[in-house]
């Protein structure tokens, strides 16, 4: 879904895909650097994700801890690179960098998941709920937002409504994710699930029914935001759908 995004911002913005594509393959490395650290021990304690044993139970921790690493390091290479070689007039290598950093640390996944560890569920309430993923989910779908924009050398102002757009689908994107974790199996989600057990979620906090309900006014919110793009914001408006298509299951 990330690099999707990131690739799909840009060609709406008249950059062809496949010059953006390094910064899409960034936005995963960062994506799937998280997912190995979600899943070790000391955090979630994962068996399963994306169909497969997770990367420390095949591989021991320590090995799981260094490919995080690498992933991550890998990441800001290509961002760095990318940035030169696109020749852009309005945002410079270290512009596409720093929005990278922002997603990654602690105002976005770090922060978002020291939160999401150490938040006592009797006390979380919704704007402490919103705040936790809009770090830990929110700010990468951010970021590959705003580096499609960026990588098509956007104005303020369409940079501005990527933006937005991809601040409510990241929130929707996790409540879903939620809604999966409560309802689906593993054959259909292809990682563990009830793993939130224990923690504070927006099924927990809203019920099944209440968490739907926001996530449809979050995603109309986001596909609102496109407006100013018209028939060329069609797939980042079939990405929206898309994202409301699992948890409805």
């Amino acid at each position: 879904m990330r690099p999707v995004l990131t690739l799909a911002v840009a060609d709406m913005l008249g950059r062809a895909g496949g010059e953006a594509v390094d910064l899409a393959c960034a936005i995963e490395l960062v994506h799937a650097a998280s997912l190995v650290l979600d899943d070790l021990p000391s955090m979630d304690d994962a068996e399963l994700r994306r169909g497969r044993p997770t990367t420390h139970r095949v591989h021991g921790e320590d090995i799981a801890i260094l490919a995080a690493f690498a992933l991550l390091t890998r990441a800001f290479q290509l961002v760095a690179d990318a940035g030169q070689r696109l020749g852009l007039e309005r945002y410079s290598s270290e512009d596409l960098v720093h929005h990278l950093a922002e997603a990654v640390g602690t105002g976005g996944l770090v922060g978002g998941q020291a939160l999401d560890l150490h938040s006592d569920p009797a006390t979380v309430d919704l704007e402490r709920l919103e705040s936790i993923h809009s770090g830990k989910t929110g700010a990468l779908f951010l970021a590959a937002a705003e580096l499609g924009a960026m990588a098509a050398d956007a104005r303020r102002r369409d940079l501005e409504a990527v933006a937005r757009y991809a601040k409510n689908l990241g929130l929707a994107f996790q409540i879903e994710d939620d809604l999966l974790d409560a309802l689906a199996g593993r054959e259909e989600t292809g990682k563990d699930v009830r793993q939130d057990a224990g923690k504070a979620t927006f099924v927990g906090l809203l019920g099944v029914d209440g968490a739907r309900a926001l996530a449809d006014e979050l995603l109309g919110f986001a596909v609102d935001s496109l407006a100013p793009f018209g028939a060329r914001a069609s797939v980042l408006v079939a990405l929206a759908e898309l994202v409301a298509a699992p948890g409805r299951r």
